[in-house]
């Protein structure tokens, strides 16, 4: 199988790196050494991509680009690192300097390299985890991590606008519950259900229950998603919730479906039946159906 290749110019989009820089790190130090087409035209492969990636998380870390060479010479046959905790390092450190190019980089980075499931998966899920843990301890202040969070969020939504799916695909709806303003975990499973075939149209944060079945009468979903990851709407917007609970009832041939943290400890409280608990996307599309 054909290795894949890569032009200075796609080297440069992947890098971050302007093409003079990667020319003079390669005919200065030879730490790369790419072919070169009958037209004189470099090729880079994957290998020597993520070579120059190295370096400029050894640079963005305080080396000078001699000290970030040797050091990558000298640990170059040590076994590779797990290219996923090399991302999760590489994002706590942007978060903490609170450096939204770097973020956004790191995120373009790791969808290139793993695709959007896995992105998801291993390094987005994992990095919003630690990003509220360290929030939590009070080693990050709100602007931290307002900075990853948004734009972890924004990224996320420029996958879910950019992402093909047929015109004529059933249409998922999504919607944090009345009151919910942490519209991530939305973006994540809405992203999940278009990996899977479905269109999909977000509400955004905090609708007005009116607006909900609204959107259900317009665009008539195959499924509809909610998500509390608070306790907002159950202890400041209750009847909303209830009122959430009649609209699936009334429509019994869309498949609703509830999910988040603040969700599963009021889930029984509040005695939801037509609105299914959902913790992961297995839960509303089962394999089997897939």
């Amino acid at each position: 199988m054909t290795k894949k290749t890569y032009s200075i110019q796609q080297v440069s989009s992947l890098t971050n790196l302007s093409k003079q820089l990667i020319r003079k790190w390669e005919d200065r130090y030879q730490i790369i050494q790419p072919d070169r087409l009958d037209n004189g035209y470099r090729v880079y492969t994957e290998d020597e991509v993520q070579t120059l990636m190295q370096l400029k998380q050894y640079i963005n870390s305080g080396m000078t680009i001699k000290q970030a060479v040797d050091h990558y010479i000298k640990n170059k046959d040590i076994p590779e690192a797990d290219p996923v905790s090399f991302f999760h390092k590489a994002l706590i450190q942007a978060g903490t300097e609170a450096n939204e190019h770097e973020i956004l980089h790191l995120l373009e980075q790791a969808h290139h390299k793993f695709g959007v499931e896995k992105l998801i998966q291993d390094i987005v899920v994992p990095f919003l985890h630690e990003v509220g843990q360290l929030w939590c301890e009070k080693a990050w202040g709100e602007y931290q991590e307002a900075i990853s969070s948004q734009t972890v969020r924004d990224f996320l939504s420029h996958i879910r606008r950019h992402f093909f799916v047929p015109d004529d695909a059933p249409l998922a709806l999504g919607s944090c519950l009345p009151g919910e303003r942490h519209e991530i975990p939305m973006q994540i499973l809405l992203i999940q259900c278009m990996l899977r075939g479905y269109r999909t149209l977000m509400l955004g944060p905090s609708p007005a229950p009116t607006a909900i079945q609204s959107a259900i009468a317009l665009k008539k979903p195959a499924i509809v998603l909610l998500t509390g990851s608070t306790e907002i709407a159950y202890n400041e917007f209750a009847q909303s919730v209830h009122t959430l609970e009649k609209l699936a009832q009334v429509h019994e041939h869309i498949s609703f479906f509830i999910g988040g943290a603040g969700t599963e400890r009021f889930y029984e409280q509040f005695q939801l039946k037509a609105l299914k608990l959902a913790r992961t996307i297995e839960d509303i599309l089962p394999p089997a159906n897939l």
